[in-house]
């Protein structure tokens, strides 16, 4: 059972994640994150980069998001995404297998971590305050670096799925849930 910070955490995270403000996560979410990357990347519509960072995005709503499609309608509600959540870290062995994806998507410059400039551009895909980024880039980064190394991406990620209280340094990765 979720506590009320897990869910609200949850749902935070879920209303990231709609980026067309339907109030569901459908297929269309998943290629607009594409669009919005490609032209991170200044990549042109149909163009092989396009075409790589949109196959990314749609494996992860094929692979993850659809996955919580309770009623089959070919898009996931609040409610569906949280049981979603709930039901895979319920497995204490529990491994995200697409951060990995995000990762890589965040990473534009391909060179294996992610810069405050990267994770501030992250943070203006998903329209979230550039500010903000900064903030959570700081509490992400553990060892102090100056970058985000993909075992500090995955980890917060990770915690940020699965711890139920607050206090979790990965409870920052969507930024603020206040």
């Amino acid at each position: 059972m979720l506590s009320e910070y897990h869910r609200k955490k949850l749902l935070h995270h879920f209303r990231c994640l709609d980026a067309d403000r339907s109030n569901f996560i459908g297929q269309e979410d998943a290629e607009i994150f594409a669009s919005r990357f490609a032209q991170l990347r200044n990549a042109e519509p149909g163009s092989e980069m396009h075409k790589e960072i949109l196959s990314k995005w749609l494996h992860i709503w094929e692979n993850f998001w659809s996955k919580a499609d309770a009623d089959g309608d070919g898009k996931v509600s609040p409610e569906e995404f949280c049981q979603g959540i709930e039901e895979a870290v319920a497995n204490p062995d529990y491994e995200d297998p697409l951060i990995e994806i995000l990762f890589d998507i965040v990473d534009l410059d391909g060179d294996g971590q992610i810069s405050a400039e990267e994770h501030r551009l992250f943070f203006s895909a998903f329209e979230m305050d550039a500010e903000t980024s900064a903030f959570v880039f700081s509490k992400l980064d553990t060892d102090r670096d100056g970058i985000l190394s993909k075992p500090e991406f995955v980890s917060a990620k990770r915690e940020f799925l699965t711890a139920k209280e607050p206090g979790a340094v990965g409870n920052w990765f969507w930024g603020s849930v206040d």
